[in-house]
């Protein structure tokens, strides 16, 4: 599963008045890992979706989609910019 809606994410755990850090806390994992979903690098499993979303006082089909139903957006490496491309012949 991932996220559903970046802004949405923010904005709840904004209006909960909730750093990541204590986010993490009340859903068991780390704040890191919180940082990673919350930036879309990371998807989480259907019990850690819940943990989060109740945290938030949401359901969890409110934050996550599941794999595979909505692709979120792609985004370029950091680098991208400074990637240099070889051209073939």
């Amino acid at each position: 599963m991932h996220l559903r809606d970046k802004g949405r994410f923010d904005e709840l755990v904004r209006l909960k008045g909730l750093s990541q850090r204590t986010l993490a806390q009340r859903a068991h994992v780390t704040q890191a890992f919180i940082s990673l979903v919350a930036h879309g690098r990371r998807g989480v499993r259907p019990e850690t979706a819940w943990r989060i979303a109740s945290a938030l006082g949401v359901f969890t089909e409110e934050l996550f989609v599941a794999s595979g139903q909505e692709s979120p957006p792609r985004q370029p490496p950091r680098n991208f910019n400074r990637m240099h491309f070889s051209k073939r012949p």
